[in-house]
């Protein structure tokens, strides 16, 4: 298996969407337990930057995962419609995407539990651990799915929803959101902003294979558009700075899909 072949089969171009994210769960996690200013941020910027990276990758472990056991599981349908993939194209073979798939969803665990008890921050292990398992297995629940029903859609929106919620739960316990029920939006509004608009560019992306509407530059356009929805909620936040970050991923996305296909 070739490098390329390697990131063809992950959707490499579509991660720095999960980059922005991740970012956002770990910044409204702060933001809810530790009233997180904008003020803050040069201060923190180290914590940020090792604890951002390290969740980052986690997720874009789970991320890529998915992507190949997608295709893994899709094997025999793209044999028919999409022969020039990896896996029915003979580039890739189906135990390689195997193992691959629980590779990547194995470290992408240990990794959560590694970032969340490093020390910088409060250790809630626990919290994180059942989130980022709960994300494994409504990736795999879309994934054998996605053939079967339109409703697929939902766990797809889903497993955006619950980056941002484990993001907050590497920052802080969820027995103590009550205690701040207003910050309680600054979850509860990006995770269903990503819900909706990813069951929307899931469903423009069915729409397309029937040839109904759409097509692969506006479902790359729309994905690539995802981290600007983080940027507005950061804004919202009173964090506009955080939200060049988020801003920056929605270009790289751009840049990305003009070497490996997004989709």
């Amino acid at each position: 298996m070739k490098l390329r072949d390697l990131l063809e089969l992950c959707r490499v171009s579509n991660l720095p969407t999960v980059w922005s994210n991740s970012f956002i769960g770990l910044i409204a996690g702060l933001y809810i337990f530790d009233d997180f200013q904008a003020e803050d941020l040069a201060d923190h910027l180290p914590v940020i930057a090792i604890f951002g990276t390290l969740f980052a990758l986690s997720m874009s472990l789970i991320y890529c995962g998915g992507m190949v056991m997608n295709d893994w599981v899709d094997r025999e349908v793209d044999a028919k419609e999409r022969p020039s993939r990896p896996l029915p194209s003979g580039r890739v073979s189906a135990k390689q995407a195997k193992y691959l798939t629980l590779l990547m969803f194995f470290w992408g665990f240990v990794l959560v539990l590694f970032t969340t008890g490093l020390g910088a921050l409060t250790p809630h292990g626990m919290d994180a651990g059942i989130v980022v398992l709960v994300l494994i297995a409504t990736v795999v629940l879309y994934n054998y799915l996605h053939q079967k029903t339109p409703l697929a859609v939902i766990p797809m929106g889903l497993c955006r929803s619950l980056i941002i919620l484990c993001g907050v739960a590497v920052v802080g316990p969820f027995e103590e959101l009550t205690d701040s029920p207003v910050r309680l939006i600054f979850l509860a509004g990006p995770a269903a902003t990503l819900l909706v608009y990813t069951v929307v560019i899931s469903v423009v992306a069915r729409r397309e294979t029937e040839g109904s509407f759409g097509g692969p530059k506006t479902i790359m356009n729309m994905i690539a558009a995802m981290p600007l929805l983080d940027a507005a909620w950061l804004i919202a936040m009173g964090l506009w700075p955080a939200s060049l970050f988020c801003v920056a991923c929605a270009g790289m996305t751009k840049l990305a899909h003009r070497k490996v296909a997004g989709s």
